[in-house]
């Protein structure tokens, strides 16, 4: 299942931007590369061995892309053989044009890693155990357009959020029936009109109890600890 390098939020500097991977052999699969991932990637070993990358993206905010050309340009001249393309991105159809702007901008070419476009789902072949990739889009910030997904890994039925301060009708209604195995939430102690992220207190009423072992806080904000984020 999937393992994080971070769990914290864009400022929650001590549990790391969050970012979820699964590592199966040489392949290794990321969803979203934010500022700080690429360093702790190389210094918890998470690269090492690997020869092909795939990132699956959420959104543009720095905390989760911010070091997503570091790690495709880390990937081309460094990984062996090098100067060889070991990296897929995959985006939906309402991202893949700004990734590669930014990338662009870096100075980071297309020839350097694959671009796969989602329309409405994609069937990956069998990518560390995934072989289903459902986007939403979901609600965050206003000017930008954010994604969660429902993945199917090595057969059980895995939501994640992304950034939002919502769950999708469908996938509430499948969580509610108990069609989702595992359930990744951005979620945040901060509670008010306006917040970006779910709170907990409306985490909490939207699933029920017996439920709630499914469920996986991330995203934290500052006001979790250490020791509670643990």
């Amino acid at each position: 299942m999937l393992q994080f390098i971070g769990i914290g939020s864009a400022f929650h500097t001590a549990l790391g931007n969050n970012n979820a991977f699964i590592k199966k052999g040489k392949e290794l699969f990321l969803i979203d590369c934010g500022s700080t991932n690429f360093s702790r990637m190389i210094a918890k070993g998470v690269l090492d061995g690997v020869k092909h990358i795939t990132i699956l993206q959420t959104h543009l905010h720095a905390d989760h892309v911010g070091s997503l050309g570091d790690l495709v340009g880390y990937a081309y001249h460094m990984i062996e053989p090098r100067h060889s393309n070991k990296v897929t991105i995959i985006t939906p159809k309402d991202l893949t044009e700004d990734v590669k702007f930014i990338l662009d901008k870096e100075g980071v070419p297309e020839s350097q890693y694959t671009s796969i476009e989602i329309e409405e789902s994609y069937q990956p072949e069998n990518v560390v155990g995934i072989t289903y990739i459902k986007p939403y889009r979901v609600q965050h910030v206003p000017h930008l357009k954010c994604f969660a997904y429902l993945l199917e890994i090595d057969g059980q039925k895995v939501y994640y959020s992304g950034d939002c301060n919502m769950v999708p009708d469908e996938i509430l209604a499948d969580m509610l029936a108990g069609n989702i195995d595992v359930f990744y939430q951005d979620t945040s102690k901060a509670d008010f009109d306006g917040n970006v992220h779910l709170s907990l207190r409306k985490l909490t009423e939207l699933i029920p109890e017996q439920l709630r072992n499914r469920v996986y806080c991330m995203h934290l904000d500052q006001a979790f600890s250490v020791e509670e984020a643990n």
